[in-house]
């Protein structure tokens, strides 16, 4: 495989390293400092995209060492979240991390990414973690000593339907966001990702591609379940509090009784009365 270094009389092109948080600057700064620490890549501009965290802590970010700040004023979500930091971005490529996800290198494995990239324009996006789905070990991509493959369809025999797009860390082209657009802008964050994951799937002018050596180990995400959003939201918190009631209740009134329990919290969530 070919060097990804840059040809003389080029330079490398520019990488926004897009940091999403809300309401967790602790995470946020031992991600950043993680990020700058391991990675070496030379051309790099980095943006912090805020969803409207209280002031005090907007101030705190404003002070981290970034390049651009897009702090919402108000909470809107997840989707106008990324949204806001995307077009803040003035670089060719876009790694999107949220703050809870830590760098450990190898440092040069953005310029891995980017050589492959640059080597594969058909390459949209190039995931670091999340399911690894089966690489085509026929479709080895050029452009980095470090193998990299192109992961044509999601891995297949579980219970729910698996998506090639993750909103966890990745490297993506600009033309992703010509070619499927921007996020749904809804505070239901399963909402957006499930919205987003699904363009992805029905788009076929780009790939999806992964280093199966680098998955899971470029970057980890330390706190497991105890600060997530996912897991910490009220509808999962109510969900777990009645799974021991579920097998009692009738199947055929199971899906009543859910709503019964559900709706109202889906309508707190609306109201912003709960996230």
């Amino acid at each position: 495989m070919s060097d990804p270094s840059p040809q003389p009389g080029t330079d490398w092109p520019l990488v926004s390293a897009l940091f999403i948080t809300y309401k967790r600057f602790h995470r946020l700064e031992t991600a950043l400092h993680a990020f700058r620490k391991h990675t070496d890549y030379p051309n790099l501009e980095i943006v912090i995209a805020d969803d409207g965290s209280p002031a005090e802590v907007q101030a705190q970010i404003s002070r981290l060492p970034a390049d651009i700040f897009a702090l919402l004023p108000k909470n809107r979500g997840l989707g106008a979240n990324n949204n806001n930091g995307l077009r803040h971005c003035s670089g060719k490529y876009v790694l999107m991390i949220q703050d809870d996800w830590v760098c450990q290198g190898p440092a040069h494995y953005l310029r891995d990414a980017v050589g492959v990239m640059e080597a594969n324009p058909r390459v949209g996006i190039i995931n670091f973690a999340a399911t690894l789905h089966p690489p085509d070990l026929n479709q080895c991509l050029p452009g980095s000593m470090e193998p990299c493959y192109v992961t044509p369809k999601p891995l297949e025999g579980r219970s729910y339907e698996q998506f090639l797009y993750s909103d966890q860390p990745h490297l993506r082209s600009r033309k992703v966001e010509e070619v499927i657009g921007y996020y749904l802008e809804d505070r239901d964050m399963e909402r957006c990702e499930v919205d987003y994951s699904a363009r992805w799937k029905h788009q076929t002018e780009l790939l999806t591609a992964i280093f199966p050596g680098y998955h899971y180990k470029v970057f980890i995400n330390p706190m497991g379940a105890e600060e997530s959003f996912r897991i910490n939201r009220l509808r999962y918190r109510v969900a777990n509090f009645l799974m021991p009631v579920k097998s009692l209740i009738p199947k055929p009134l199971l899906g009543l009784a859910r709503n019964c329990v559900m709706w109202p919290i889906y309508l707190m969530e609306r109201l912003r009365i709960t996230r």
